[in-house]
């Protein structure tokens, strides 16, 4: 017996002591990260050496259409101070259009021009590869739809046509062969949709099946979003998931954040110094890691779906500069 309990001892000193460690190794973690304050000289310097501040939307504005407390006065708050200010989101369900009004629900202040998304950043794509005129399946609303006919002048279809259909529609619809046929669409592009359903899965596989050609294009890569606190909804890189899955192939580009070649169109497109351009969201694998990949600032926010503990356990490349509750704390730091 004595062997058995000394050996049981000797276990729950070593679980004990690698409890300690990690316990340890997460505080350090969280005291790396740097938190924004009002009261902290070196941060209202920082501030105010940003010249542009780039923000992701849905977290940081607002949840589901419900103001995070302070952001439109600091929007305001940044503008009056000379600062430039423009949005990047990777919803792609949203038009520059959708998110002003949106944003003037509760009083925030946003022009379409300032405004970039993954969809306008898919059509842009679509557009560098010279495929206007030709088929394109969206998976995604008619938001995105459109923003793909409107910028790239390709011929979309699918998407919100297909909402209704069913298991047994694809099964009359795909034999002999689809309508268009597969060797006649140019891309497949995938981005949040509200109505997916067995049918668009199956249509969108087997293009990117049948046609390797077929340029598959996810507009961005979430898994999901937030819809209030502990409750999250599928986003598009879910979707984008199962048809890759399904289909046996990965996306050829993934077109909005955390895109290098993306972020780097922003800044020279618009004359931006990335050491003065600060990318604000609540994300570290997409918002913190477009910032960071190219040289700007970042900061991230607590409002939306990753919490200090997730920030604090990214990679290093794709740890924040700094963090904060929300953004109302940058119109303290002015």
């Amino acid at each position: 017996m004595a062997p058995s309990n000394s050996l049981a001892t000797i276990a729950a000193v070593t679980g004990a002591a690698a409890l300690a460690l990690l316990i340890l190794r997460r505080k350090r973690k969280l005291q790396d990260i740097v938190r924004l304050q009002q009261s902290e000289a070196s941060h209202r310097e920082w501030a105010q050496r940003m010249q542009v501040f780039m923000f992701d939307i849905d977290g940081v504005i607002h949840v589901s259409g419900k103001e995070v407390p302070g952001a439109g006065a600091t929007l305001a708050a940044l503008r009056a101070a000379g600062k430039t200010v423009m949005f990047m989101t990777n919803n792609a369900t949203k038009t520059p259009e959708d998110v002003v009004t949106t944003f003037a629900q509760f009083g925030a202040v946003a022009k379409p021009e300032e405004v970039m998304t993954s969809g306008i950043a898919a059509a842009d794509y679509l557009q560098s590869r010279g495929l206007a005129g030709k088929a394109v399946y969206v998976v995604g609303m008619n938001a995105l739809a459109e923003t793909l006919k409107a910028r790239a002048h390709v011929l979309s279809f699918g998407g919100e046509e297909d909402t209704f259909k069913s298991r047994e529609d694809m099964l009359e619809d795909f034999f002999p062969s689809l309508s268009p046929p597969a060797n006649e669409v140019a891309a497949v592009v995938v981005g949040a949709d509200f109505r997916f359903n067995y049918y668009k899965l199956a249509r969108a596989a087997n293009y990117l099946k049948q046609n390797p050609s077929c340029l598959f294009v996810a507009t961005n890569p979430d898994p999901c979003a937030m819809l209030g606190k502990n409750t999250i909804v599928p986003a598009a890189g879910s979707l984008v998931e199962a048809i890759a899955c399904a289909s046996g192939r990965r996306p050829d580009i993934v077109c909005g954040k955390p895109s290098a070649s993306l972020a780097r169109h922003l800044l020279t497109s618009r004359g931006f110094d990335p050491s003065t351009t600060c990318m604000v969201g609540d994300r570290t694998d997409t918002d913190i890691a477009f910032g960071r990949g190219v040289g700007m600032q970042t900061l991230f926010v607590e409002s939306g779906t990753m919490t200090q503990e997730e920030a604090a356990s990214a990679p290093i490349e794709h740890r924040p500069h700094f963090i904060s509750a929300s953004i109302a704390v940058l119109q303290s730091l002015l």
